[in-house]
């Protein structure tokens, strides 16, 4: 007899409780998207940096396991970049017309900024894996949330890549 009344005499939430829950809720959703949205652009740097250095190990990897010289060329231009086989003027290191092209790629559109410090602006790498210089590859990006930038440093010696980024 007790436990049926404890039933009837309960009662449910209310249409109100459950509006205030709701704005609660979107309140706190609305707070978290800028969030979001910076974190998935920091997202999309770093996939186009791994990118970047990807296609320089692997003019490396090429170079050392054909015994023939790869390169990267960088394009300041066109935001884009180019993975070679370096068949004209290899003592030159450097990318010329004529040599194989093995990919082109481009920069995402967020991407406003692409030099190095090399005046071909090409990175060929012999058959033992060394490059004739140091060279630093920089990239930029920009959105009006935030800004990211990229440094890529291949050391002469080795052919190993440094990266730095930093966001603002």
């Amino acid at each position: 007899m007790m436990l049926s009344k404890r039933i009837k005499s309960r009662s449910g939430m209310t249409i109100m409780e459950l509006m205030i829950t709701v704005a609660i809720v979107g309140i706190v959703a609305a707070m978290a998207v800028p969030r979001f949205q910076i974190g998935y652009e920091r997202i999309k740097f770093r996939a186009a940096t791994r990118e970047i250095t990807s296609q320089i190990r692997l003019a490396r990897s090429y170079a050392v396991s054909t015994k023939n010289q790869h390169g990267v060329y960088f394009d300041p231009a066109t935001l884009s970049y180019t993975l070679f086989k370096d068949l004209v003027n290899t003592g030159a290191m450097q990318y010329d017309v004529g040599d194989s092209i093995i990919s082109l790629k481009t920069l995402p559109g967020v991407f406003n900024f692409l030099a190095t410090d090399d005046i071909n602006n090409s990175i060929v790498f012999r058959s033992n894996g060394s490059t004739s210089g140091t060279v630093n590859v920089i990239t930029m990006a920009s959105t009006p949330d935030i800004i990211g930038i990229h440094q890529h440093t291949i050391l002469a010696a080795t052919g190993r890549i440094e990266t730095i980024s930093s966001y603002y």
